[in-house]
């Protein structure tokens, strides 16, 4: 039998903290595969010891004692001397760690070889794990050329062809792998006894060329095919994921709830082409797959999908109430199209979520001008159904006695379509944020990504992009903790606005709603759920979190990031034995 093995690339530093978090997608392929007798192992090097493991930690103590002064002295200058000192710490650390990144790559390679691999999956992610998949992609093809070596994850879903154009992967395995992974290995099968990469690919290939192989990407001729795609409904999400208990991961399981968008037109998300039609998982399913992840000591939880609807959220919390669980959640989900009429079921229905345990919700406000979100957005609400939705959800918190956080999102700069100035827009989302009064806002920079609106038809919104647009995206890391000017120059422009300057005005917005109305910024109902764990509540608390993970984000010594992963795994652990009374 030939064994799939499953890399879930990476970067060489943190980004957030959830990072850590277990992978559902990968635990979810290795479940569907196993069932149908397929052998699978999961390697996956997103945990907190790995990432200490490529640091040199005398030197990420320094560094991140060079910011911590930073953020304490008055001094314009010495802050500007410190900075560059820590920068060039950052730069040395950096070499470093991409030494040892290198040089894991390789040992597992040559482990590899040693087992005589005939497939290899890997999971992309955008920026330098995309870098590093590619890497091993090539190392493996060097080493082991007999190995088929897979791509698969968001990136292919996103890029699809263009994702071969600039790697040496043999196969790309779009939206959900499951399907295809089956078949493949069915194939491979056949020919374990006396394996035979060329045979094995030629038949995969003609099965897809066939059309009896959704969603595959290949070469054929020297040209980049891809077959037809077969996309996932949540109906027909069966598996559960399986985890490994031991791995050195944070016990919070990200559940597909639903997929797709309920509404689905933003004109700057890639939602619509992901899932053209928004499914929703039954209740029931969802509750089982719940009580599941208990056994294997988990009990916080962060739904996944990119709107839960109140209503279709209370049901869920019904059955969870119904099997007397004790969980944490957190959710993302819209605000509710002309909400003001429709108070009191959503109270109903966030009263019912917050008994089942909700403690954290994300929603996208992106804007508070009616005009931006109507035209340059086509968010398909306004201020007021902003406003109404979290009334409810407040008045909802209140008749519960228990606190759920909000985390707001907010882009800026907008396009403005010739029609105001982004004085107005700042204006309209300060007028949001104080009408509002979320405990976290999340304001990003626009991004036309590949398939939205905004890509498609960027002369209208007023985006220009250059010709290596979509082979620099596909690699780009972004780096928060360091000032825009030293961005890493990215082809967008906006009404003839470079990108470092969209950069420099979304960070001047962010620092404006931190000092004038005291609202802490980039805090994520993933970081809420973490924090709540470790009962962390108070704004003050809340802030000071903040500032502890970026500077370990900063510095890569994440000693406060390690201790709130065990405090949430403790806490995880503990209320997955518990019942509700």
């Amino acid at each position: 039998m030939v064994k799939l093995y499953l890399w879930n690339s990476v970067a060489r530093r943190r980004r957030s903290i959830s990072d850590t978090f277990y992978d559902n997608g990968l635990g979810t392929l290795r479940a569907y595969l196993t069932e149908r007798g397929h052998e699978v192992e999961v390697i996956d090097w997103a945990t907190d010891s790995f990432f200490d493991s490529l640091s040199l930690l005398w030197l990420t103590k320094i560094i991140r004692k060079i910011y911590v002064c930073i953020f304490k002295v008055k001094l314009k200058p010495v802050k500007i001397i410190l900075g560059i000192i820590g920068m060039q710490l950052q730069d040395e650390l950096s070499a470093v760690q991409a030494r040892r990144m290198k040089k894991k790559i390789n040992l597992l390679v040559e482990e590899l070889r040693e087992k005589q691999i005939r497939i290899f999956g890997i999971k992309t992610w955008y920026g330098e794990a995309f870098t590093n998949a590619k890497y091993i992609a090539e190392r493996i093809r060097q080493r082991i050329p007999d190995a088929i070596v897979i791509a698969g994850g968001y990136h292919v879903t996103l890029y699809e062809e263009k994702l071969l154009e600039v790697s040496t992967f043999d196969l790309g395995v779009a939206c959900e792998g499951e399907f295809a992974l089956d078949t493949i290995l069915n194939i491979a099968n056949k020919y374990a006894s006396s394996w035979d990469k060329q045979k094995a690919l030629d038949e995969i290939i003609t099965l897809a060329g066939s059309n009896k192989l959704e969603n595959l990407i290949y070469r054929k001729d020297n040209k980049i095919i891809k077959s037809e795609r077969r996309r996932l409904d949540a109906h027909s999400l069966k598996s559960f994921p399986v985890y490994d208990p031991s791995q050195d991961k944070v016990r919070i399981h990200v559940m597909i709830e639903s997929l797709g968008c309920d509404w689905g037109k933003c004109n700057f998300c890639v939602h619509p082409y992901f899932y053209p039609n928004y499914s929703l998982r039954d209740p029931d399913q969802i509750a089982n797959e719940i009580e599941q992840m208990r056994k294997f000591g988990i009990g916080i939880f962060r739904f996944a999908g990119s709107d839960t609807p109140p209503a279709f959220g209370a049901k869920i919390a019904r059955k969870i109430t119904e099997k007397k669980m004790r969980v944490i959640f957190g959710m993302g989900s819209r605000a509710l199209r002309n909400a003001r009429n429709s108070h009191d079921s959503l109270v109903t229905s966030y009263r019912e979520l917050i008994r089942a345990g909700l403690r954290a919700l994300f929603m996208g406000g992106e804007c508070g001008n009616d005009f931006i979100n109507e035209h340059a957005m086509n968010k398909g609400i306004n201020f007021d159904d902003l406003c109404a939705t979290i009334e409810a959800l407040r008045q909802a918190e209140k008749e519960e006695g228990q606190k759920v956080f909000l985390s707001l999102a907010l882009i800026y700069p907008t396009p403005l379509l010739g029609k105001l100035t982004l004085e107005q827009v700042k204006e309209d989302n300060l007028r949001l944020l104080k009408a509002t009064k979320p405990d976290s806002v999340m304001i990003t920079p626009p991004g036309p990504f590949l398939h939205t609106r905004w890509y498609e038809d960027k002369e209208r919104f007023g985006f220009s992009l250059g010709d290596d647009i979509i082979s620099t995206a596909m690699e780009y890391e972004y780096v928060l903790y360091k000032p825009p000017s030293l961005w890493p120059k990215l082809p967008i422009s906006l009404e003839g606005k470079p990108f470092s300057k969209i950069l420099s005005e979304c960070n001047d917005f962010r620092n404006q709603v931190e000092k004038e109305l005291l609202i802490p910024t980039d805090i994520s109902d993933e970081h809420f759920l973490m924090f709540y764990a470790a009962g962390l509540v108070p704004p003050d608390e809340l802030t000071q979190a903040k500032n502890e993970t970026m500077l370990d984000i900063v510095s890569c010594e994440y000693s406060y990031t390690r201790k709130l992963s065990r405090i949430t795994n403790e806490f995880s652990k503990k209320i997955s034995q518990e019942v509700i009374s």
